[in-house]
């Protein structure tokens, strides 16, 4: 942080009193122009400093770390506009997992349209990767999606009105509800159930919490609308949680409902995201034989395979204009 100007550095960063205590709960850092960034968090303002000028990163720069299109429009105020972003999942790591679910397809020979019932939808990153994966055999049509939120059914209904956004709290949406919002069956069920109880970064109060439980719901409509295939994400800090057997409990709610399960942590970098974003993705499905995790498409170094090196932070936004602040 020494090469910050002193406007920048917070008074809540300085240790202070004989014994120096207090200072940074997070770090603050500058980005580089090379080097992906660090995880992109709902505190935008409080950990990223532009690569090159004396100022926080704006959220569409950081909006373009999480590989969201220029274009692409967040609504709500300044708070809600960071959680969309800082919580999203990398457009390219989700577009990375789709084509491998169109080899899935492919290899059932079950071409054509697939419908994506989507839960926790939040800005919608998992959705625009698997509409980004789609091909002349298979497309990807999210046609429900979801969130408890108002601000992203905002954003939703803004961006992709197609995807028909429904408001509500899973705990009080029931399957059937959702069938006679749709009035169609899903090919795909994916989501990804609030993470903060399991974040590395926050407390890991896991199943203490209510939201800890909420992949339960999650589960529950997915054994009553059976789709082919399921995709799950969290944060990689599930597989670490000590005070519950988390992934076991995940592993036989679904072996209960009749599906195989795998798991594995992906680091959004290793797909072309700009940033070095842990994520853990599960996969279920009445067959499994057929799906297999993306093999990485950049590496941090020169490599004897020619894969591109990853894909700098600012780098990701260096064609944006000069910011424009509003008052």
């Amino acid at each position: 942080m020494g090469d910050l100007p002193s406007y920048l550095q917070h008074e809540s960063f300085v240790r202070t009193g004989k014994k120096k205590t207090g200072g940074p709960n997070m770090r603050l850092v500058r980005l580089e122009m090379d080097k992906p960034s660090l995880t992109v968090t709902a505190y935008i303002f409080n950990k990223f400093v532009h690569p090159v000028e004396d100022r926080y990163i704006t959220p569409r720069e950081a909006a373009c770390l999480q590989d969201f299109p220029v274009d692409f429009e967040f609504k709500g105020n300044l708070g809600q506009i960071h959680k969309q972003i800082g919580n999203a999942v990398p457009v390219k790591m989700a577009e990375a997992i789709g084509r491998e679910v169109k080899k899935y397809f492919k290899l059932l020979n079950k071409s054509g349209e697939k419908k994506i019932f989507s839960y926790f939808t939040g800005a919608g990153g998992l959705d625009i990767g698997f509409e980004k994966a789609s091909g002349s055999d298979v497309q990807f049509k999210t046609v429900f999606s979801t969130d408890i939120e108002d601000y992203v059914g905002q954003t939703i209904n803004f961006n992709r009105p197609e995807w028909n956004f429904c408001l509500s709290d899973i705990r009080n949406l029931s399957p059937q509800e959702v069938r006679q919002f749709t009035d169609c069956e899903p090919d795909i069920i994916m989501g990804g159930p609030p993470c903060q109880s399991f974040s590395v970064a926050g407390k890991q109060k896991a199943t203490l919490s209510p939201l800890g439980n909420l992949y339960r719901d999650y589960i529950k409509h997915i054994a009553e609308l059976n789709p082919e295939i399921v995709i799950m994400e969290n944060v990689y800090g599930l597989a670490q949680v000590k005070s519950a057997n988390v992934i076991s409990n995940i592993y036989n709610a679904f072996e209960d409902i009749g599906y195989d399960l795998i798991h594995r942590e992906l680091l959004a970098a290793d797909y072309g995201t700009p940033q070095k974003r842990r994520r853990l993705f599960f996969v279920a499905a009445k067959n499994l034989h057929y799906f297999q995790f993306p093999a990485p498409t950049h590496t941090e170094n020169d490599n004897l395979l020619g894969l591109p090196c990853y894909v700098g932070a600012g780098e990701s936004f260096k064609s944006l204009g000069k910011p424009i602040y509003r008052d």
